[in-house]
């Protein structure tokens, strides 16, 4: 497959290079997506476009802050969708929020450490960090701008607490925000200054910084997965990791982000209940195979370690599947398979799998019986 690089401005110029031995870039490189989106999906060796897939995979490399994101549920998707097509705003255009018609469940799998934020955080712990920072800010007005997100907080009223960071109709926490990217953090918990300084060095003096310290964060190691539904205010810190997605690109954004930002529409949009982020435990389904399965029929996403598994892996056609290798060198139906680069398996195809030393991601629609132990696909 030949699959597309996103080029925005929060990518990394050596990620891909570090992770797949490829050239650095002279210019921020985001994401490689494959699939079929119609925006940019992925061709075949024949030439063809790829369509019908109903996953997306990215391998996603955040050298700074992705956006602050929500995405909605496939009613909402559906409804969105009609009503900005019947206002006839171009696909393309900026202030379009609804690209498809589409939900976007997705799940990252760490490649690096790859630091995330996702849910609301319960009451107590939200109100420590901002009273933390209302400490440092420690000037009047300032601190009670910051004070009454706490007080927002507090009742549980934490799309009160969005609309007044997002919109800051005061204008004090942008200032309480610059204020922050120049104070010193030594004196805060090592996680929120670190948190503070990633948003901060990226985003000074926007106030949605205050929304990022409303979130979990969750910092997960090589091999970790985290599980985003329709619904959850995210975002991604930084590291480099593979997305599974439902295919579709509707966002609705939530901060630090120059990009459009629909307040009223990520509102309705948004879970405003506090929740813990949703960690996925692979299932391991023989040796050398750990398969991630959430509650998203479109996808599942198993893990294959050569030589852990043998020298042979053999899929059972359940697909249709994108195979991408992310270490060492495979080959797959006659064609090889380096790091970075991936196959397409069409549904029914079985494809014998084979390497030395290396590991391989295989993504698909979910199976009837996930917990199924049977060393196939």
């Amino acid at each position: 497959m030949t699959n597309p690089i996103r080029d925005y401005a929060w990518g990394s110029k050596t990620a891909f290079s570090e992770l797949f031995g490829w050239v650095a870039s002279a210019s921020p490189q985001a994401e490689i997506w494959m699939g079929s989106h119609p925006a940019d999906p992925s061709r075949l060796e024949t030439g063809e476009t790829l369509t019908d897939v109903p996953f997306m995979v990215k391998v996603l490399a955040a050298e700074i802050p992705l956006s602050i994101q929500a995405h909605p549920t496939q009613e909402q998707a559906q409804a969105g969708f009609a009503a900005e097509q019947a206002a006839g705003i171009p696909v393309d255009a900026p202030e379009r929020t609804y690209r498809d018609p589409h939900h976007k469940p997705e799940l990252a799998l760490a490649l690096t450490p790859f630091i995330a934020l996702s849910g609301f955080d319960d009451p107590g712990a939200v109100v420590g960090r901002l009273t933390q920072v209302q400490r440092l800010i420690a000037e009047g007005d300032l601190a009670i701008a910051v004070e009454s997100l706490c007080a927002d907080i507090l009742r549980d009223d934490y799309a009160t607490a969005v609309r007044t960071a997002l919109e800051d109709p005061s204008g004090l926490l942008s200032v309480a925000a610059e204020e922050l990217a120049m104070r010193d953090t030594s004196s805060l918990e090592p996680v929120l200054a670190d948190t503070l300084k990633r948003t901060g060095a990226s985003f000074p003096g926007d106030s949605s910084i205050f929304v990022a310290l409303m979130l979990h964060r969750v910092d997960l190691s090589p091999g970790e997965a985290i599980y985003v539904a329709p619904g959850t205010l995210h975002a991604y810190l930084h590291g480099a990791a593979v997305e599974v997605q439902a295919c579709s690109d509707n966002v609705l954004r939530g901060g630090l982000t120059s990009k459009f930002i629909d307040v009223n529409g990520l509102l309705k949009t948004m879970n405003t209940a506090p929740q813990n982020p949703h960690i996925v435990e692979p299932v391991l389904t023989g040796s050398g195979i750990r398969r991630y399965v959430t509650e998203a029929k479109e996808f599942q996403l198993t893990q294959i370690d050569f030589p852990d598994v043998g020298m042979e892996y053999r899929t059972d056609g359940a697909g249709p599947m994108i195979a991408l290798c992310t270490s060492g060198e495979l080959a797959a139906g006659g064609i090889s398979l380096c790091a970075g680069e991936s196959a397409y398996i069409a549904d029914g195809s079985s494809v014998v799998l084979t390497a030395e030393n290396a590991q391989l991601l295989i993504t698909q629609p979910r199976s009837q019986d996930p917990d199924s132990v049977d060393g196939d696909l």
